[in-house]
């Protein structure tokens, strides 16, 4: 079901809302990284593919963890006196090809979960890790209203 207010973030991408929107991404092995800043009314939603950019950048996006978390802050004009006042939310990295854990191999989505608890932490926000792992893919919800994030889960295809 869409509603007006939806914000649809898609791979690689970095989006805000305010009251009366919902940020919503679709994870597999991505993980999404929710900011809420209840005292300015404003969140933001990051649908990251990959942990880390071969090269820095100070281009707004979320195709890596490592460029998410500064452009979250870009975004969100969030200062370093201003962490502290941050919710941080993280979901997803799940293992969407099976076979890699037979093998004992970290698949992206364990790698993108290091990478959120990296980057989170070199600036740092003090985070929670929602939903994560497996072999489940998952949507993020952020209600820029109540300031509420949410997972759920798809069920595992057999």
């Amino acid at each position: 079901m869409v509603h007006e207010g939806d914000i649809h973030v898609k791979i690689g991408e970095v989006k805000i809302g305010r009251s009366g929107d919902i940020l919503k991404a679709t994870l597999g092995s991505c993980v999404g990284i929710a900011f809420i800043w209840r005292r300015k009314g404003v969140m933001g939603l990051a649908h990251c593919l990959l942990p880390d950019a071969p090269a820095e950048t100070s281009n707004i996006g979320a195709k890596f963890v490592s460029q998410a978390v500064p452009s979250l802050m870009a975004l969100l004009k969030i200062k370093p006196d201003d962490v502290k006042e941050i919710e941080v939310f993280y979901a997803g990295g799940g293992n969407m090809m099976t076979q890699l854990s037979k093998r004992n191999v970290d698949h992206i989505g364990l790698l993108n979960i290091a990478a959120a608890k990296k980057y989170l932490s070199a600036k740092g926000f003090k985070y929670k890790e929602l939903d994560v792992g497996g072999e489940v893919g998952r949507q993020i919800f952020v209600n820029c209203t109540s300031g509420d994030v949410y997972v759920n889960r798809f069920e595992k295809a057999v």
